[in-house]
């Protein structure tokens, strides 16, 4: 296994869904605040989206293994999410984005855009079960 051990065929399956559930979370929380706008959004969106595409690669999100069971599609996607919410909280403490690392909005971002991605992956496998 290498460091970075992403299968395309993982990236095409699950990739789109992943990224709605990152977009989706973004935008129910925004929402919930009240603070929906373009720039608002699109700031908190920013960090969550990096720390998807830099961690999920190399926390398994895309490996072959993805493909192989449920279990293991839900169980990498949820890793993957743990250290691309650390991340994302990490760029929300700087002066670029909007927002802080607050250790409670670590908590919530984890369970709640852990629940969507578990839903995406799980929409994503019945589509493709189904269409096959």
């Amino acid at each position: 296994m290498n460091l970075y051990d992403a299968d395309p065929r993982a990236v095409v399956r699950f990739l789109p869904g992943d990224l709605l559930a990152v977009f989706a979370f973004v935008l129910a929380g925004t929402i919930s605040h009240g603070s929906l706008t373009a720039n608002r959004y699109a700031g908190v969106l920013l960090p969550f989206l990096v720390g998807w595409i830099v961690v999920a690669p190399f926390a398994g999100g895309y490996d072959e293994r993805t493909m192989e069971s449920t279990r293991a599609a839900v169980g990498y996607a949820l890793a993957s999410w743990l250290g691309a919410d650390f991340v994302g909280q990490l760029l929300r403490e700087t002066a670029y984005f909007p927002g802080n690392a607050d250790p409670q909005f670590f908590l919530v971002a984890l369970v709640f855009g852990g629940i969507l991605l578990v839903v995406a992956r799980f929409a994503t496998l019945v589509v493709v079960d189904v269409r096959s």
